[in-house]
């Protein structure tokens, strides 16, 4: 998080949570996370933060003094009905971490709090390994052995550095898409990495029999395209077909029927036109990460990332709380698309 927005964040935690609970703006909660651990986890760690067990229930607790758990359910039931919803909140996870299942169903069973999982596919059962996963490890085989000249100097000539730093090499990395995902294979068998070892002995997302149980359990689980690519890089007839079939194999894995869908990495690229025709759809919603946007219309519905540690979520509702006010007087709170 950059320095503007912890200073931001810092100036609105000083607004007393009964403004913010009697405002009309910010009436339901979407927080979402990828996953909760304790403990460093290195096919994840390079790519983004995430909040140890403590936190995460530190957070609920916060959740839980000032608002109430919505399941997805009945939430889909108060907005076809018009019904106003007050003080709500629902959780959902994506990318189907195998977390999910050991770190954070029980602790929110526990505190009987909703929750929906949005999976890929393609992972469930631990047979192929998410290539954003594989950056993150390549990272960090090459900071553990950043000593090593010879072993750097892999990274820079498979990946045509002309700045040949450790910094440059993380910086191109992590510019690595769908498209050329392949030079990840290429350089992890240069170095002498085998991805498909970590998966075998790590088994980072969640199994089928897993998906099944939490769904028994009482949990929403839902589409979160079959491999995670990025939307923008497709066509929208692939868009369609990726989300399409993302939901009918949850529906197979469930026997839940009722699957709604979160788009990998960002909705902002998306057209209108992908929308009129996931519109004729049985999906009932869809979410996106445009911090608590506005855009039923289009049955979607924007979360906010509440996994930064360094952000305790009553800093980070009291901030949201404070930007949609802002938005709502500029007349920007609505998603348009084109």
């Amino acid at each position: 998080m950059s320095l503007l927005k912890k200073v931001y964040y810092r100036a609105c935690s000083v607004l007393p949570m009964n403004v913010i609970t009697k405002s009309d703006d910010l009436q339901l909660l979407l927080p979402y996370h990828h996953t909760v651990s304790s403990e460093f986890l290195p096919h994840i760690g390079h790519l983004y933060d995430y909040k140890n067990e403590q936190q995460f229930i530190q957070d609920l607790d916060f959740l839980l003094k000032y608002y109430d758990p919505i399941s997805e359910e009945e939430l889909f039931k108060k907005l076809a009905n018009g019904i106003p919803i007050k003080k709500s909140f629902l959780l959902t996870f994506d990318d189907g971490f195998r977390e999910v299942y050991e770190n954070i169903a029980p602790i929110l069973e526990k505190k009987g709090i909703p929750a929906v999982f949005f999976i890929n596919p393609a992972f469930i059962g631990n047979n192929i390994l998410f290539y954003r996963c594989k950056i993150s490890l390549l990272i960090h085989e090459l900071k553990k052995h950043s000593a090593d000249k010879k072993f750097a100097k892999l990274f820079y000539d498979n990946l045509a550095l002309i700045q040949q730093t450790i910094p440059a090499a993380i910086i191109a990395l992590k510019s690595i898409n769908q498209n050329n995902a392949a030079v990840l294979d290429m350089l992890a068998e240069k170095i002498g990495y085998s991805f498909n070892e970590f998966l075998q002995a790590t088994k980072p997302f969640l199994t089928k029999e897993q998906v099944h149980e939490l769904a028994a359990r009482g949990f929403a689980v839902g589409g979160h395209s079959m491999d995670h690519p990025y939307y923008k890089l497709l066509s929208i007839e692939d868009q369609l077909q990726q989300t399409i079939e993302s939901c009918a194999a949850v529906d197979e894995m469930t026997d839940f029927k009722k699957c709604s869908f979160s788009f990998p990495h960002s909705d902002k690229d998306l057209s209108q036109l992908l929308f009129d025709s996931l519109l004729q759809t049985q999906i009932p919603a869809f979410y996106g990460i445009q911090n608590q946007r506005e855009e039923w219309n289009n049955r979607m519905l924007h979360r906010f990332n509440a996994e930064r540690p360094q952000t305790p979520l009553q800093q980070q509702v009291k901030g949201l709380a404070v930007l949609s006010k802002i938005r709502q007087m500029r007349g920007t709170n609505s998603v348009i698309r084109n």
